[in-house]
């Protein structure tokens, strides 16, 4: 057994070398969602539209300076030549055209190349009084935007070096002010928070709970076994997860503290029962230790399983992954526990006559007597409390778990106040009339309208469609004068501007209409407004839109991965909620099987409900909006806590002992120990992730430490006083 146990051990610990990270967006979005199915088809013609960079580069003396035009448009050029890049936009580089009676007359948008005073004088007037042009530049004039569009990728070491290679040409070419914006450089720092957080956390658990189990059991041997499995635990784990190369991202990485706790929950019941046992051989002390808590721990273990296994209905792949290996983890660790915890029993002799820290033999008795004052403080408790879950929001703010002082949220926040947005927007737009083609005035009046509402009402600072091409081409055919910058209204000026669409770089075209021009899009950015507030300027565009766009002539629909990513913040965030609930009527189910008695199956939910409406109530009450992060606290709250439940109740179930209080005087000094040093080490554990500067592990920490602790208090003063108070023949086997 031992061989088989060290084998299986460097096995999995062989395959932690190939752990990889991973931040991509498109995964936590509902793979049969109607909106996520349309996307996946967007991206087959236009590309995924969230592979950009936005580079600013900033000269606080001004834009329009000589030596930095030259030295910026030098970088931008240089840009090109870097791996993975396939286009790069900026006014840098683009040409300003006017149709005259000779001819087309084109000149750079702006002199970069020795411009002289009076040049750069025409050029700023120029660029700063056309909203086309305006939009790249800073609301101060200090910075301008170089847009570039890279190919898509998801390994964080290949975007790494695409973000190195870029900040060495600034470098190069003197830039020494630059941002970028994009999912490149969020998705990288998300990455490193996950990275940093996953590793520092575990071991400074490891190093907390095995300090406190020596505090607590007051020997080094008993101290020594729970930790070990825990750590077999987390090894086997991962290791399965390395061997079959799944990435871990942002909810597995959660794991590690999942695992550790219940897993360190199994063994210290073994531990308290090996040390509570009065039998003279070890291995009648294993006998009766296996009495007492393997059908409890088989019971919890399966229980917790099914919980986090209820999280595979929800059709999200990272929520699937977390249900799916959370569940093996948790078996895992009752196998471990069976196993290498045996093995060490049955070598170790744990005696009883070492005192640890518990729970005092007087506890029913001090409870019973101040019984009305337990149930009316809770209930004053909860009266306070349960409102704030009427003030539960969901809402998510992209950047929001990363701290104020990130730079990368900083450069997203400077994109949002001075270049007017860092997320991407997209409507797409379909010909619904066979005959007609996006180029077509039918259909680009209304095209127009809706280019027009996200202008000028939604409102986003630029936006670029089929309707601007046109609006851009009609300024060139009146003399390139930037307030000709608007829509021919008249059929025959409509036609005069087309037919200068030739003269268009096709690149630009390929980027905002399909080559059988039956499908078009409207692009543009916006601030970070959170979900919720984005969701309520969606909806009324689409509800003003139904009343003005011909249904008959064109199809549109919001898409890309702004859209998605707040639509499944919010279906996820109810879908977790949902699976918590169908992981408890699930257990439930088990937990009324097993002990035969409703009354007993709602005595057990009790205390493991009563902290999850506390802390959704507290929640409400400090403002914490529900998003994806924060919602999946209730399940794993739920999945912990329910363990120490069942353990108590089933050792209360067993007991010989005829007298309800007997019972549980008994019942508190066996299985009231072990849940007290369970709950307390566990609490403590998650306490330490309240050190994160990451948003999502600090709430995790936050949360799930008070919910232990909340149900910890009213497992030992709610809990005893119903078991205690149901009748004998209910209760008696």
């Amino acid at each position: 057994m031992t061989s088989l146990l060290v084998v299986i051990t460097i096995v999995f610990g062989w395959n932690l070398q190939f752990l990889t990270f991973d931040f991509e967006f498109e995964k936590f979005f509902p793979k049969d969602h109607p909106d996520s199915q349309a996307y996946i088809e967007h991206t087959k013609q236009f590309g995924y539209d969230n592979d950009y960079l936005h580079i600013i580069i900033e000269e606080k003396s001004g834009i329009f300076n000589k030596e930095f035009l030259l030295r910026a448009s030098q970088f931008e050029k240089s840009l090109s030549d870097i791996k993975d890049v396939k286009n790069v936009y900026s006014p840098l580089s683009l040409q300003h055209v006017i149709k005259t009676p000779t001819g087309l007359v084109i000149f750079p948008l702006i002199h970069t190349d020795s411009p002289s005073k009076y040049q750069l004088n025409q050029d700023s007037t120029r660029v700063f009084s056309n909203s086309f042009y305006r939009s790249a530049f800073s609301t101060k004039g200090d910075a301008i935007s170089i847009y570039l569009n890279h190919k898509h990728f998801s390994d964080q070491p290949r975007s790494d070096k695409l973000l190195n290679s870029i900040k060495e040409k600034a470098r190069l070419y003197g830039i020494t002010n630059i941002k970028l914006v994009g999912k490149l450089s969020a998705a990288g720092v998300f990455v490193s928070y996950i990275q940093n957080d996953f590793s520092k956390f575990l071991i400074g658990s490891l190093l907390l709970s095995f300090s406190l189990l020596v505090i607590i059991f007051r020997n080094f041997k008993s101290a020594l076994l729970p930790f070990l499995i825990s750590l077999l635990s987390i090894i086997w784990l991962f290791g399965i997860i390395g061997m079959l190369g799944i990435k871990i991202n942002l909810l597995s990485s959660l794991l590690p503290p999942i695992l550790f706790f219940v897993s360190m929950s199994d063994a210290v019941h073994l531990i308290n029962a090996l040390k509570r046992s009065t039998a003279k051989t070890k291995a009648s002390k294993l006998k009766d230790a296996l009495k007492v808590v393997w059908v409890p721990t088989l019971l919890t273990s399966l229980t917790t399983a099914i919980g986090f296994l209820s999280l595979v209905w929800i059709n999200t792949e990272p929520v699937q992954i977390l249900g799916v290996f959370a569940a093996i983890g948790i078996l895992i660790a009752f196998l471990v526990t069976f196993s290498f915890g045996l093995l060490v029993s049955s070598l170790t002799n744990y005696s009883s006559s070492r005192k640890t820290i518990g729970i005092p033999s007087q506890w029913l008795n001090f409870i019973e007597k101040r019984k009305r004052l337990v149930i009316v403080g809770l209930s004053i408790l909860l009266a306070f409390i349960i409102p704030g879950i009427s003030k539960l929001e969901v809402n998510s703010f992209l950047l929001d778990d990363l701290p104020q002082t990130s730079d990368v949220r900083l450069d997203f926040e400077y994109a949002d106040a001075e270049l007017g947005g860092s997320k991407p927007y997209e409507v797409r737009v379909e010909v619904a009339d066979s005959s007609l083609s996006i180029w077509d005035k039918k259909v680009m009046d209304e095209i127009v309208k809706i280019e027009d509402y996200l202008l000028n009402e939604f409102p986003i600072v630029k936006v670029q469609s089929p309707a601007t091409i046109i609006k851009y081409l009609n300024m060139v055919n009146n003399g390139g004068l930037n307030g000709n910058f608007n829509y021919p209204n008249s059929n025959i000026e409509y036609e005069q501007t087309l037919r200068l669409k030739n003269r268009i770089d096709p690149k630009r075209l390929d980027k905002l209409v399909t080559e059988d021009s039956k499908v078009g899009r409207l692009i543009g950015f916006f601030p970070e407004l959170g979900s919720k507030e984005t969701g309520i300027r969606n909806e009324k565009m689409l509800n003003i839109l139904s009343d003005q766009i011909n249904g008959e002539i064109i199809n549109y629909r919001i898409t890309g991965t702004t859209y998605l990513i707040d639509k499944s913040h919010e279906l996820l965030s109810f879908n977790l909620l949902k699976g918590l609930l169908t992981a408890i009527i699930v257990i439930g189910i088990v937990l009324g099987i097993y002990f035969r008695s409703f009354r007993l199956l709602i005595i057990s939910l009790i205390p493991n409900i009563i902290p999850l409406i506390l802390i959704a109530g507290i929640i409400g009450w400090l403002g914490i909006s529900l998003k994806m992060t924060t919602s999946i606290i209730f399940t794993i709250a739920f999945g912990i806590a329910v363990d120490d439940t069942i353990h108590m109740m089933s050792y209360y179930l067993r007991s010989n002992k005829e007298n309800p209080s007997e019972r549980m005087k008994d019942t508190i000094l066996h299985a009231g120990n072990a849940m007290l040093v369970t709950s307390l080490i566990m609490s403590a554990g998650f306490a330490l992730y309240l050190f994160s500067n990451f948003g999502a592990t600090f709430y995790l920490g936050l949360f799930v430490s008070l919910s232990l602790l909340l149900a910890l208090i009213i497992d030992l003063t709610i809990l005893p006083l119903l078991l205690t108070h149901f009748k004998k023949n209910a209760i008696n086997r």
